[in-house]
């Protein structure tokens, strides 16, 4: 009965607007809560940064799934052919307040590579372009880019389609295709079936059993307020007009691991 009572506050919230100042107001809370802290020796967003990305204010899960995430995207675009550590442009799409990038971008910086990083939150964007190495600008919920095509060799976005309806999700593929350059690589996270069913409400999961792709709390795109869910034959299915997929790795059995897509665009 509450659960039903507290959906239609929510639906309530969302018809008359008020769900993005309601939101806004439960992260503001979330950022004020007890934090765990960490020294990695990299510049530490502001906690209610890292609770835009997170959905809590902790620095030790940001450092350290951060650090994973970023070795993780560099194996796997080794693994197909695309070596950061050759000099490489690099875009991190959806880069939030840096907790990815501030581990890539020195790695590609380093190896003489260029790093650019992208999102819809201007402050991320802000706090990212003063403490992190890198060029980093602000993009809107549809492209394009502020980048020229076949910009970069390797395009990588953690968390970013899985808060996009099935339209603007579509969209961005055909723009990250158009960035990268021939042979380059998309490294894509998404919510599979598998996701789902570990870690998804068993109303996403019985929905996600019918239909190709679901859109839970439609409201407020591209924040975490809205979270997406897609089969792994229909994702392969939509990126297949502009990618050829090289790999999908299914969602995590023993931790809340997303989906990962790997592609390389059509010629």
């Amino acid at each position: 009965m509450w659960r039903q009572v507290r959906r239609g506050v929510r639906r309530g919230l969302e018809v008359t607007g008020l769900i993005g100042p309601y939101y806004r107001h439960l992260e503001r809370r979330l950022a004020k809560a007890t934090v765990q802290l960490v020294d990695d020796g990299r510049p530490m967003p502001p906690p209610e940064l890292i609770t835009l990305v997170s959905g809590a204010a902790g620095q030790v899960w940001f450092s350290e799934q951060g650090q994973a995430d970023a070795a993780k995207f560099k194996a796997l675009a080794k693994a197909h052919g695309c070596d950061i550590t050759n000099g490489l442009d690099v875009l991190d799409f959806g880069c939030g307040s840096g907790r990815i990038a501030r581990w890539m971008a020195p790695m590609v910086i380093d190896a003489g590579g260029g790093f650019w990083g992208c999102d819809l939150n201007a402050r991320s964007v802000a706090w990212c372009a003063e403490h992190l190495s890198g060029g980093y600008f602000v993009n809107g919920l549809r492209p394009p880019l502020d980048l020229s095509a076949g910009a970069v060799d390797l395009a990588y976005a953690h968390s970013v389609l899985t808060h996009l309806t099935e339209p603007t999700a579509v969209a961005w593929l055909a723009e990250l295709r158009r960035v990268l350059r021939p042979g380059g690589l998309a490294i894509l996270t998404f919510h599979d079936e598998d996701f789902a069913d570990r870690w998804g409400t068993p109303e996403v999961s019985a929905r996600l059993a019918r239909e190709p792709y679901v859109v839970w709390n439609k409201a407020l795109e591209g924040s975490n307020y809205l979270s997406a869910w897609t089969t792994r034959a229909h994702f392969t299915a939509l990126a297949s007009t502009k990618f050829e997929v090289l790999q999908i790795i299914p969602g995590g059995a023993e931790a809340p691991e997303q989906a990962i897509a790997v592609l390389r665009p059509l010629v």
